[in-house]
């Protein structure tokens, strides 16, 4: 079966348990923001399993739910939590999720995540607003999984990052009190944690974070049109930049204390997307 096919039948599930609802905006909940999403008028719950050819998400602090519903007039769809090349899944099925909410109707992705931050001044609590990426994975989830259906194969990604999201949540996270600023992404597999070397040697190539997931998604949203919106919640200094261990109940633990306050963001940027 080819994805295309598969992605078609995801959709006709969803369809028909939500009545044909057509999102306008995706927001995908990273490591421990599940709950952070505003209050959904007319919500509908289908969780991952329950959708056909979906991943399962494997990872503590992603629940693994498809939340539709409108926010001030607005029609939503939340991913709460997401897939991981970690986790073992195929790179090229990362794409499915991300194709399936473009075959929905979303126009626009706010992608957001948990990341170790490579500036001292971005501290735990801060965001990186996402103005470019550097995809050191060696791994790319359209590889072999081309249909002219999602896209143009080849496309250009130096204004992958939508400047005028990116300005509408910089001004907000003022308003909500948020230390923001823009930066770039580094992807890296993992799971393991980066050693002192490797950050610094990702310093040089211009990281400002570093995490295990984003650009996957973003590159499957770029081929299908979408505009993107990238949120990076920096939940530790990178290793040897941070004076402890750094471990996964430390990243939800962090993400918590700044789940209001990424509440609060959300509600001030989705009406103005």
């Amino acid at each position: 079966m080819t994805q295309l096919e598969q992605v078609k039948k995801a959709v006709a599930f969803i369809n028909k348990k939500t009545k044909n609802f057509k999102p306008e905006i995706a927001l995908i909940a990273g490591s421990g923001l599940g709950n952070s999403i505003p209050r959904l008028d007319k919500k509908i719950v289908l969780p991952y399993e329950k959708i056909p050819h979906f991943l399962r998400s494997t990872v503590p602090g992603h629940s693994g739910n498809l939340v539709f519903g409108l926010y001030k007039g607005r029609k939503i769809v939340v991913m709460q939590g997401r897939f991981h090349y970690y986790e073992g899944h195929p790179m090229k099925d990362l794409a499915i999720s991300i194709r399936t909410l473009f075959m929905l109707g979303v126009k626009k992705l706010i992608v957001s995540g948990a990341v170790g931050s490579l500036d001292e001044k971005l501290t735990p609590g801060s965001i990186c607003v996402l103005n470019d990426h550097i995809n050191f994975m060696a791994n790319n989830p359209l590889i072999n999984n081309y249909d002219p259906s999602f896209g143009p194969r080849f496309f250009d990604l130096s204004k992958v990052y939508t400047k005028s999201l990116r300005q509408i949540t910089l001004a907000a996270c003022k308003k909500v009190k948020i230390k923001a600023k823009e930066g770039t992404y580094f992807a890296v597999t993992g799971p393991n944690f980066e050693t002192p070397a490797e950050i610094r040697a990702f310093k040089t190539l211009g990281a400002t974070v570093v995490g295990m997931s984003v650009v996957p998604e973003v590159l499957v949203a770029a081929q299908c049109g979408l505009e993107v919106l990238g949120l990076a919640c920096v939940t530790n200094l990178a290793c040897g930049i941070a004076k402890e261990a750094l471990s996964h109940a430390q990243t939800i633990s962090e993400t918590k204390k700044i789940e209001g306050k990424f509440k609060s963001l959300l509600e001030t940027i989705l009406p103005k997307l």
